[in-house]
């Protein structure tokens, strides 16, 4: 366990040793200062023997231009020498770098493109060295040159004496240069926090998808793998990490306390998945059994108690993937560090797994259950890309849902195995498809394997389309082949491409050869089908409708909108599926069949035995990523059973029972009557899943009319169908609560606070106020319900309690609880503080961390009086944020997040002239995000005007004998 110190320098000591470093690097002799004295390790020297793949003949180098924006394939990379030293020095943090790349030469070419962005090169410093048995040549460099559209570093070679990299030979690229530690989460970059008072710098990396070009020039493309040698350069105080382990220590000439760290060279692998962290922080080593690797938490020494947690599951993690791939991970070591600041979410890098504190840590006093969840998500995820995306890797990121969606679903096979009390697979509907559908259903979506090219264009691909919709038709495609032609298929795929490149059609073929092994039946090959569902952006609504004489159901499908335009722009899709269908009439006897995507047999018929008072249900558990809409008759009948006994339903069927019937009539394919009838079976409903579809579908219809007359009788009958449950689990949690029961009870506490609730509010003000009177104590307010209560109260409340909650969330030493808090200062109805909550989100100093405030900025816009003022302050401030926020894929979020209520003509005309005054500002990467919320508008345009007169008019009936009063 390392001690827990800090990096003192002085200001005149760390100027000095920056100008004498720079000095150094920039002078040409600089190469002998990193090389000489030390070789660096070979790949011989590890462990592990990577496979190296044979190189592809590629035609002639393509001319440069700015419309190109791949790298040539003239040369490849085969290993990199990186080192670095980031100088972790408060107004000084630089980075000072050398790389030698071994290159093979593809193609006769006069120059060297790669990627270099960021980064200042010393041209004097830039050499190429011919490889040869006997001498090596080194080859006169003419200039350097930079195409800043395309992110290139060109380097030519003297023309004038025509010199040449010459076809089938080996050479190695060697620079000096200088780069920053930004505070931008991209790239090599700085994280700063504060533990036991003091300010402490740390310096982390995230390379995904193309920052590895900020941090050294390189290869970066995902199908240009290498082998990389990393020597990271710290003080004496810090610890430097990597993907591998570190094999020895050297200290640096002229530089006292400072040391190269050096690691092993990594096995083959893409630039995005390099990886360094320098940080004074405390190991802690996981027992891994018998296995054949090393497993450690890295955290701030004040949070190791807050790591147990991840330390038992990691392992556990990762041994089950070992044994459902069939393949041993090939790392000597697994490294999982938890960043405290400027970094959201988690990077699979290999062997260096990084997360942000509220997604690794946990603390059973003050983190939820819902925390809990989140750190097996997290872990289980990333370490499922430890073999899909690392060990095999997409061959562009146009397939980024390759690795993103079958890691998304395989996490919850994990997830069941490590921390079974959790349920996760059996909330992937709500928290996966039915999510993505909400999305998938507008008609500015996209395919999820779709043409990337500018890195702008892909960061714009980390959407839930590639996540959830990708995870959605993988569940459905392990449920139609089955689960253990699918585990195989993965396994066959994984063996063939192993420290490759893979499409998707590599994974189809993989899973084909399966499928006729173990003889199972499919109409089609597995890529016909699945390139209907990755080629084509949306989903079908299946209608099923029954001849009640014949017996016969035919059924067809169709692309479901939930809103279709009027544009004249023609679209060449036909949006039909290839659609596994099931089906049932009792949840004993299950039916199977295919709707076929060609358009001959678009309509199919089906013909078994039904009594005409019998119901059917279609997609049975849900599998098939579809909504299923019925006739008339079949509605009523499945009403029926739902109010006389709804348990011979299945859990998730009665979630899509519930969530499909409030889409459809959104979409205008079912009247509101059947959905909102549907509804009134929820007062004897008590599992989870069709609370959690019902409410996050009637949630649209709260946003929509929040600000109408008739909110009140929606109010109203929500707490009429919600107040059984509310009295049956009560206010408190219990100790034999299973998981699911306990986020029941939030749902049913949240719900029932922000519409009235009387007693829920009074319960929620007087937890506050103790917690307030003794705020030590974490007994007061259980961690599950401590955003219910704080937002109640603060929603209710006024300075007094917005301010406890403020302090709370600086003093807290728990991500996930302050997490929590910040969610809750968004609760407030004042709009002079929400006002100086949005000022606060562009001073870090004083105001919110930079990677909170998009939060609270998002947060503000779902709030009915923050709104408006959150829209109007983006309207304002949009220059200003576009620079301090760097992330283009968050400000898409944010922009979602503030205009997703918009109902009136009026916001959507101030919607439409802000992205035409703002073109150049929204760049390039929000095109689709930008269109996406004009779309959202001008659907609930749309569903103002048709639906909402409808909806009124059946809860005024179904309010006649409400007796519950709300609170005033």
């Amino acid at each position: 366990m390392s001690a827990v110190l800090r990096l003192t320098v002085t200001k005149c000591r760390a100027s000095g040793i920056v100008v004498i470093l720079i000095a150094c690097l920039m002078a040409v002799g600089l190469s002998v200062y990193f090389l000489a004295g030390r070789p660096y390790p070979t790949a011989n020297s590890c462990s592990v023997s990577p496979k190296r793949p044979s190189l592809p003949s590629f035609g002639a180098a393509p001319k440069i231009a700015q419309s190109v924006i791949r790298l040539p394939r003239t040369v490849l990379p085969h290993h990199y020498d990186v080192r670095l030293l980031p100088i972790l020095e408060k107004g000084n943090f630089t980075v000072l770098g050398r790389v030698a790349i071994d290159l093979q030469c593809v193609e006769e070419t006069d120059r060297i493109v790669l990627h270099s962005s960021d980064i200042k090169v010393d041209l004097k410093s830039v050499q190429v060295i011919e490889q040869g048995e006997m001498a090596k040549n080194m080859l006169s460099v003419e200039s350097i040159d930079y195409e800043t559209v395309t992110e290139f570093l060109i380097i030519r070679l003297n023309a004038k004496h025509k010199v040449k990299l010459a076809k089938r030979t080996n050479y190695t690229l060697s620079m000096d240069f200088v780069g920053n530690l930004t505070d931008t989460s991209a790239g090599f970059f700085r994280s700063v926090y504060v533990e036991y008072g003091v300010e402490r710098y740390m310096a982390v990396s995230q390379m995904e998808p193309t920052d590895a070009r900020r941090v050294f020039p390189c290869f970066d493309e995902p199908n240009m793998k290498a082998i990389f040698t990393v020597s990271i350069g710290r003080h004496r105080d810090m610890t430097a990490l990597s993907n591998m382990p570190l094999i020895d220590t050297t200290a640096i000439d002229g530089m006292q306390d400072f040391y190269w760290d050096h690691f092993a060279p990594t096995l083959l692998m893409s630039t995005y998945l390099v990886a360094f962290v320098v940080a004074n922080f405390t190991k802690i080593e996981a027992d891994v059994g018998n296995a054949n690797w090393k497993f450690n938490i890295h955290v701030r020494t004040s949070a190791v108690s807050q790591a147990q947690y991840a330390k038992v599951i990691g392992p556990k993690a990762q041994a089950f993937y070992e044994d459902y791939f069939q393949m041993p991970f090939p790392l000597p070591k697994q490294d999982m560090i938890a960043i405290p600041s400027a970094f959201v979410g988690a990077m699979e890098n290999w062997g260096l797994l990084t997360y942000g504190e509220s997604v690794l840590l946990y603390d059973a006093d003050v983190s939820s259950l819902d925390d809990r969840q989140t750190v097996v998500e997290l872990v289980t995820h990333e370490l499922a890309h430890q073999w899909f995306g690392n060990l095999v890797t997409m061959d562009w990121w146009s397939d980024l849902w390759l690795k993103e969606g079958f890691t998304s679903y395989i996490e919850c096979l994990a997830a069941e195995h490590v921390d079974p009390s959790l349920e996760r697979l059996e909330q992937f509907v709500t928290s996966a498809l039915h999510t993505v559908m909400r999305l998938d259903a507008l008609e500015s979506s996209h395919p999820i394997s779709v043409l990337v090219n500018h890195p702008d264009e892909i960061g714009e691909l980390f959407d839930d389309i590639s996540y959830k919709k990708g995870a959605a038709i993988t569940r459905m495609l392990a449920n139609f082949i089955g689960a253990k032609s699918f585990r195989n298929g993965l396994t066959h795929y994984l063996r063939i491409h192993q420290y490759g490149n893979a499409v998707q059609d590599d994974l189809w073929n993989a899973l084909d050869r399966q499928a006729d092994l173990d003889q199972v039946f499919l109409p089609t090959n597995v890529k016909t089908i699945m390139d209907t569902w990755t080629l084509k952006m949306g989903f079908p609504v299946v209608t099923v409708q029954r001849d009640y004489c014949s017996q016969n159901v035919t059924i067809t499908q169709k692309r479901f909108l939930v809103r279709k335009s009027n544009s004249t722009t023609a679209d060449p899709t036909v949006y039909l599926w290839w659609t596994p269908l099931t089906y049932t009439t009792d949840f004993r006897t299950i039916g199977s069949t295919w709707l076929a995507e060609n358009q001959s047999s678009k309509n199919l018929t089906l013909e078994f035995e039904i009594r005409d008072d019998e119901w059917v249900i279609f997609n049975v558990n849900e599998t098939g990523y579809y909504r299923v809409n019925y006739d008339a008759r079949n509605w009523h009948l499945i009403a029926k059973q739902l109010m006389t006994n709804h348990t011979a339903i299945s859990v998730i069927n009665r979630a899509q029972i519930m969530n499909d019937a409030l889409n459809l009539a959104r979409a205008g394919l079912l009247v509101y009557e059947v959905p909102l009838n549907l509804t009134k079976y929820l007062e004897r409903e008590e599992e989870f899943l069709p609370w959690e579809a019902t409410l996050t579908a009637l949630s649209y219809l709260d946003s929509m009319m929040k600000r109408t007359p008739g909110y009140g009788l929606l109010k109203n009958y929500v707490l009429k169908i919600l107040s059984p449950l509310y009295d049956s689990l009560g206010f408190v949690n219990r100790s034999s609560d299973s998981h699911l029961t306990g986020k029941l009870r939030r749902k049913v506490v949240e719900s029932c606070c922000s519409m009235g609730h009387k007693d829920c509010i009074t319960k929620a003000i007087d937890s506050y106020h103790r917690w307030m009177s003794d705020p030590q104590n974490t007994t007061i307010v259980p961690a599950m319900l401590k955003r219910v209560v704080a937002c109640t109260a603060i929603r209710h409340g006024g300075e007094v309690e917005w301010d406890f909650a403020f302090q709370r969330f600086r003093d807290s030493n728990v991500a996930s609880e302050k997490a929590t808090l910040l969610s809750s200062l968004s609760c407030t109805q004042e709009s002079w503080i929400i006002a100086r909550m949005l000022e606060m989100c562009l001073n870090p100093t004083t105001g919110f961390r930079t990677q909170d405030a998009l939060d609270v900025i998002k947060t503000l816009a779902g709030n009915p009086i923050g709104r408006f003022l959150t829209f109007n302050f983006t309207r304002e401030k949009w220059l200003e944020m576009t620079k301090i926020f760097s992330s283009i894929h968050n400000l898409a979020h944010v922009f979602e997040s503030v205009t997703k209520a918009f109902n009136t003509d009026m916001e959507l005309k101030e919607l439409s002239d802000f992205v035409g005054r703002n073109k150049e500002l929204l760049v390039s990467a929000m095109t689709r995000s930008t269109q996406q919320s004009i779309d959202r508008v001008r659907s609930n345009l749309s569903w103002m005007k048709q639906n909402y007169r409808h909806v009124v008019n059946w809860l005024q009936k179904a309010n006649t004998d409400v007796t519950f009063q709300p609170s005033t």
